[in-house]
């Protein structure tokens, strides 16, 4: 799977990890000018905590799909699944899990920061698109998953509905990824007519069969020539679907599609590919990296002052509740003089800057590692907390795992493992940290 992404003959368009690189380093000067433009200083605080809101959203996406969704398999939309396996054995990647769902906007998406990884299809799209057609959908789709797109696209939109705020800041990285699908898309299905009509429906719904390709495919001459008609496209998060035809029309005519097409074809007739990863375990050096992420993290979104103050209007039965309760001679003098301090109307709750820190590090770790089995900082460094079987651990067992982290450190034990690439309170808790990508060949 990696091997479509990688060497002389990587798959990805050019420019698209730079784009992606550019685009991080330019983040802090988009951050400024959004927060001028929406009047609101949007601090590091609130984009540290969208980001761990946003993992824990996309974790419970495939509760979402189980649960309002249609688990796509051989017995039910059998057509799609068989077209699904195809793709996904031509690619040389396992099947993922595929779900139907109503929805009017995006007739396809790839979601997952990690396996399992889902595509989802729309009700309202599914049956006007040919087998043909599909194919270059759902091979597009594989290509995000392939690429590693969908760890970051997933966290910008779990329903692959980007809002005019990230197709501001993200938007010249996610138009580049498209480009690189359409290329996988092109190739699963082989065909150009089908490449270009499934865009054509994807575009304008079932009138998109009625279209003049050719005269649609055209009309780029016209806004090449007014390149300010171009600038629109700067502010969405995807390409202009006359470009994405152009693009594949390129990429049909070069050598590197027909080297691939060759390798598509041998694929096709080969079993399908079993979800068989390799345990690689964490390094050292990864985990600093993971836990150094981490720890920014947590002191972005935890409080400079290290403090939580609540502010409220207190209803005026209330305060003479409050203010009886804390007169009485039976209220013990510490509980009186927080119930008077309350009746004021403020509440402050301090904590020692160690404390605070600690607990908050605690429940991040434990929320994400159950939910997600990864951290952000583990997802930046490539990185996944599995059982020792592989399984997912679940919160029960995440706690398990950081309470014989805590308890070998106590025993001293942890101290002189540090360069162990399976440490001891992994061993105890039934853990593993491990590569989130590394795949068998």
């Amino acid at each position: 799977m990696t091997a479509l992404f990688a060497g002389r003959d990587s798959l990805r368009v050019r420019g698209e990890r730079s784009t992606f690189v550019w685009t991080l380093l330019t983040l802090p000067i988009t951050v400024v000018v959004l927060g001028w433009v929406l009047q609101h200083a949007i601090t590091w605080q609130e984009i540290a905590l969208l980001v761990v809101v946003a993992m824990v959203y996309v974790s419970f996406a495939r509760g979402r799909l189980l649960g309002g969704g249609l688990r796509v398999h051989a017995g039910q939309f059998g057509h799609v699944y068989a077209v699904v396996d195809e793709c996904a054995r031509r690619m040389r990647m396992p099947t993922p899990h595929v779900f139907v769902r109503d929805d009017p906007f995006v007739p396809v998406v790839a979601i997952g920061i990690g396996e399992p990884y889902a595509i989802v299809l729309s009700a309202q799209y599914v049956e006007h698109f040919g087998e043909d057609e599909l194919r270059f959908l759902i091979g597009r789709e594989l290509g995000h998953i392939a690429a590693g797109h969908t760890r970051f696209t997933s966290l910008l939109s779990a329903n692959g509905r980007e809002t005019g705020v990230i197709a501001l800041a993200f938007g010249a990285w996610l138009r580049r990824i498209d480009y690189t699908a359409d290329r996988v898309g092109l190739l699963c299905c082989g065909s150009l007519d089908a490449a270009i009509r499934a865009i054509a429906v994807s575009t304008f719904g079932s009138i998109g069969r009625k279209v003049d390709l050719g005269a649609f495919a055209e009309q780029l001459r016209e806004l090449n020539e007014e390149p300010s008609l171009r600038i629109a496209e700067w502010t969405a998060s995807t390409p202009y679907s006359t470009n994405r035809i152009a693009a594949l029309h390129r990429f049909a005519r070069d050598p590197l599609y027909a080297r691939w097409a060759q390798r598509f074809a041998e694929n096709a007739a080969q079993a399908p590919v079993a979800d068989a990863r390799e345990a690689v375990y964490a390094s050292f050096w990864r985990r600093a990296t993971a836990l150094v992420v981490d720890l920014a993290v947590i002191q972005a979104i935890v409080p400079a002052a290290l403090a939580v103050q609540r502010t409220f209007t207190p209803d005026p039965a209330a305060t003479a509740a409050l203010k009886e309760l804390s007169a009485d001679r039976d209220t013990p003098s510490w509980v009186a003089a927080l119930v008077g301090h309350a009746s004021q109307g403020h509440v402050n709750i301090s904590f020692g800057g160690n404390g605070i820190l600690s607990l908050a590090m605690s429940v991040y770790v434990i929320l994400l590692v159950g939910l997600v089995g990864q951290t952000f900082g583990m997802m930046v460094a490539d990185l996944r907390v599995v059982g020792a079987n592989r399984d997912r651990i679940g919160i029960g067992r995440a706690i398990g795992r950081y309470i014989s982290l805590v308890g070998s450190l106590f025993a001293i034990v942890g101290w002189f493992s540090i360069f162990r690439r399976v440490q001891p309170y992994e061993k105890w808790s039934g853990t593993r940290l491990i590569s989130g990508s590394a795949v068998r060949s």
